[in-house]
């Protein structure tokens, strides 16, 4: 009798499959940087020699490099130095490896306060500052394209060729970045005469805002899916957390707690919506999808009838009320850095703060270990004594909540109404946040402030639409074509948990 092999066997997963699952990864990301180079020296390098852009990097006249006398400027520049050696030396950290454990994080600080203290004097020295802002720099058009061209060419080149894996994907990113950087540059080409400075500080700040509540639901994603439940629900989530936080602070008016009651509301609705997703799911094993397709067409339904039938007729319920704006001291008045990540609201700090906590409990604590570990083989963690069912529960649940939090950044996170469509299907743009991040928190961190950079990127060309060739509609595009690209792999391959979406029986 013979036999047949079965069809849609899962793949076994293996150190092999993984190293040649990075490998084509790698391959695919140095494609693209390589296509993305071609684009930048055809399309920005093609442009007129005598075109220049005026680029604005001050975002106030707080904005300067702190000035310090020409002594201590020297005691700086050695002390950076000397914090940049371990990171850029090996020899140098073995020197000191049995007092001090270099790790991932503090090799990074290292780095980051060692780069500033270094470029803080020379920048001084050059001359950076003018009249109590820094000084604006010209550049012209075709030398950039032609720069980053040749710079996004050779990354991919060599990425494709030694297929390096950690640095695959902030390779790309970075080439993304580099290449909205030389779009930006091309659109206020002539701005010298006709003083439309590119202000680059200014939209980096607003990338950031824009891509608060996408870090926030690409981590609500992140926590579900790692536990083996598919969560679509998080527009649904996005739309009640963004209603209900405004009318919570307005109807209390702005005053004492409301606004952090009014997220904290949010946060719960999420929850509650994260658990009808979870006991749908996980007790009576309906599709996953379905049911996620069902919750945000039930929230859909709910606030616009709130809209139309609540908050137009009794006004003072949709007011507009910020959350407080911290600027941490002497940290915001660092240049272009310090307006962007350092002067903004709380929720900001709040969605950073939860993309270094969750990264730290699913990889460095137990409860951390046994939500992957369902996600990846239920049944095995079932057979150790790791209930499945509340893993997943707890993960949903609190990814709910999460995204429930999110909302609030939509209104009460800058101070705006309530709009009805204001979260205009960025619940599934947090999904493909999530895919393009590679199920990683610091992954979706990054793949957010792209998004969140294409978003601001559009609504702040209107002052260009004079001489953008392109219709601004296929500039609000953008965040949606990024979408269909990392959903459809263009970037390479990206393995998700293997449980994803499997219901789970114990029988």
């Amino acid at each position: 009798m013979s036999t047949t092999a079965p069809l849609n066997v899962p793949e076994i997963v293996t150190l092999e499959n993984l190293r040649r699952i990075s490998r084509q990864r790698a391959l695919g990301y140095g494609i693209t940087l390589m296509i993305i180079g071609v684009l930048e020296v055809l399309w920005f390098g093609g442009a007129n020699s005598s075109l220049e852009t005026t680029l604005e990097l001050g975002y106030n006249s707080a904005t300067v490099m702190p000035s310090i006398a020409a002594g201590l400027r020297v005691v700086a520049l050695l002390v950076g130095l000397v914090l940049l050696a371990p990171v850029a030396s090996g020899r140098v950290r073995a020197l000191v490896a049995s007092r001090l454990r270099f790790t991932t994080g503090l090799r990074g600080l290292l780095a980051i306060v060692g780069g500033y203290l270094v470029v803080w004097p020379l920048a001084l020295w050059g001359g950076v500052n003018h009249s109590g802002a820094l000084r604006t720099m010209t550049i012209p058009v075709w030398t950039t394209g032609y720069v980053l061209g040749a710079l996004s060419i050779a990354a991919g080149a060599l990425l494709a060729w030694r297929r390096f894996d950690r640095s695959a994907s902030p390779l790309l990113l970075t080439g993304m970045m580099l290449f909205i950087l030389g779009f930006l540059v091309w659109v206020a080409r002539g701005s010298n005469v006709s003083g439309l400075q590119l202000q680059i500080t200014g939209i980096l700040a607003a990338a950031v805002s824009a891509a608060t509540f996408l870090i926030f639901g690409s981590l609500s994603g992140t926590l579900c899916e790692r536990s083996g439940v598919v969560n679509i629900a998080i527009e649904g989530q996005f739309m009640t957390g963004a209603i209900s936080s405004v009318m919570i602070v307005s109807a209390m008016n702005g005053s004492g707690i409301s606004k952090l009651l009014g997220v904290l509301v949010a946060g719960l609705l999420g929850a509650l919506l994260g658990w009808v997703l979870a006991i749908m799911s996980l007790r009576y094993q309906a599709n996953q999808i379905i049911v996620g397709i069902v919750i945000v067409a039930f929230c859909t339904a709910v606030t616009q009838f709130l809209m139309f039938q609540v908050l137009d007729t009794h006004e003072n319920l949709n007011g507009a009320y910020a959350l407080p704006v911290w600027a941490i001291p002497f940290l915001s008045h660092v240049p272009i850095v310090g307006p962007v990540l350092f002067d903004q609201n709380v929720l900001v700090y709040v969605a950073i703060l939860g993309v270094i906590i969750a990264n730290v409990a699913l990889f460095r604590t137990r409860w951390g270990l046994r939500v992957r570990s369902v996600g990846e083989k239920p049944i095995a963690s079932e057979t150790v004594g790791v209930s499945v069912l509340q893993m997943r529960y707890s993960a949903v649940i609190l990814g709910g909540f999460i995204a429930g939090v999110g909302g609030a950044a939509f209104t009460i996170g800058p101070g705006t109404n309530f709009t009805f469509g204001m979260t205009s299907g960025y619940g599934y743009i947090a999904l493909a946040i999530m895919i393009f991040g590679r199920w990683r928190p610091y992954g979706a961190l990054m793949a957010s402030l792209l998004f969140g950079f294409t978003i601001a990127l559009s609504a702040n060309l209107n002052i260009y639409l004079s001489q953008l060739v392109i219709p601004q509609q296929f500039i609000s595009m953008l965040p949606y074509f990024i979408t269909i690209a990392a959903v459809a792999g263009l970037v390479g391959r990206i393995r998700p948990p293997a449980a994803d979406g499997v219901p789970f029986s114990r029988e």
